[in-house]
């Protein structure tokens, strides 16, 4: 059931609390910890590859697993909420992190799978329940507070990637690069740890989670992040291919990459700001679908400026995050149904997420060129607009 946001009361599920600082510090190093110990591996999938003898198909499968954990595991993410209180399972988020980076530097492949599984669990809690938290926590704050976590949600995973491959390099190997990115996930649990004395579990009586799939936002939320995450994926995964390919030296390639992911920093910050003063985000949103599609048509019609049109997609992919995630808090009633519908849209999103890389290498291989591929990713964002077009109306779950 949906209802005008205008009408709504205040929020039922809350705490009744005051949230102070020392909560939204807490609050911060989470998201900190959200992307990083992903985004560490990317870098050092060389090293990996060579100490492992892997393929590059199988190289590919541990930067896939946790994007696959991000779907699969988001409506027991939200379930783990309801049953033990979202701030003790953030705590567990956290310990889930730093036990998988622990696991995934023990020597052998599949302790590196077992260790990537763990961090994606943990990190796909940590996904599910921060928009709840800041739903309970910052009620007059939404915005402000959600731009900041996914400014630290975007900037752990540009430091981490920028960071790792020079620490392992520098004597400690791709196991104690990835153990060190990883163990700052301790650091948040330790923050985090005073807030379990306002643990909020929803009542027995409550409706399941899956009361949310009756409406009609929360498909419209799931496309939205589902094609913005299958063309992030996409591009982030065959961007410095897809430059070389066409000429691009490996330095350029590189920086273009890094200039993709940095840019997102600052319009992750914005695009949550600006959706909290508006009642309706749709102008918002479709203007983050623009930028993308003007982003890939030009790597497709102009890639000799792809400097340009990489700085386009990077403003775009930050805007098009950081709205989804905003509008996770806006369309939510309570803190309660932030957390349901967070889990819903984030399963359908991420799963949609994770083929995008998949895809677009199949279709490069069948094509044998990059002109299907980026025509594939701008049809992916034409579909991202007619979602942004119900789920940035001023509606509420």
């Amino acid at each position: 059931m949906t209802t005008p946001a205008r009408s709504r009361p205040r929020d039922a599920g809350s705490s009744g609390r005051t949230a102070g600082g020392f909560t939204l510090l807490g609050v911060v190093l989470l998201a900190l910890n959200l992307r990083a110990a992903i985004a560490g591996l990317a870098p050092l999938l060389p090293d990996v590859r060579l100490d492992l003898g892997l393929a590059s198909g199988t190289a590919g499968l541990l930067t896939t697993l946790p994007v696959l954990c991000f779907g699969l595991l988001s409506p027991f993410a939200a379930l783990l909420g309801r049953r033990i209180g979202i701030e003790a399972a953030l705590l567990l988020a956290m310990l889930g992190i730093v036990a998988g980076s622990l696991v995934r530097a023990v020597p052998g492949f599949w302790w590196v799978v077992a260790g990537t599984v763990a961090v994606g669990a943990g990190i796909t809690v940590g996904n599910v329940l921060v928009p709840s938290i800041v739903k309970q926590d910052f009620p007059d704050r939404q915005g402000p507070v959600t731009a900041l976590t996914t400014a630290a949600l975007t900037g752990g995973a540009a430091l981490a990637a920028a960071v790792t491959a020079p620490l392992a390099h520098a004597g400690l190997g791709w196991r104690g690069a990835l153990l060190l990115v990883g163990g700052l996930a301790a650091v948040a649990a330790v923050v985090w740890l005073p807030q379990l004395r306002h643990r909020h579990v929803a009542p027995i009586v409550r409706l399941g989670g899956t009361a949310v799939l009756r409406s009609p936002i929360t498909w419209q939320l799931a496309v939205f992040m589902g094609m913005q995450s299958l063309t992030y994926y996409a591009v982030l995964a065959w961007l410095p291919t897809l430059l070389r390919d066409g000429g691009v030296s490996v330095a350029g390639a590189g920086w273009a990459l890094a200039l993709f992911n940095l840019l997102g920093i600052a319009t992750a910050v914005a695009a949550p700001a600006l959706a909290a003063q508006r009642r309706d985000q749709r102008g918002l949103a479709l203007l983050a679908c623009a930028t993308w599609a003007v982003g890939l048509l030009g790597l497709l019609l102009a890639p000799s400026l792809y400097l340009l049109w990489t700085t386009l997609a990077g403003l775009a992919q930050g805007a098009g995050i950081g709205l989804a995630l905003a509008l996770l808090v806006l369309r939510a009633r309570t803190p309660d149904s932030a957390r349901d519908l967070s889990g819903a849209v984030q399963s359908v999103g991420y799963l949609l997420g994770s083929t995008g890389p998949v895809v677009l290498g199949v279709l490069h291989d069948a094509s044998d060129g990059w002109t299907v591929p980026l025509v594939a990713l701008c049809l992916a964002i034409a579909l991202m607009a007619v979602a942004a077009l119900g789920a940035g109306r001023n509606r509420q779950v």
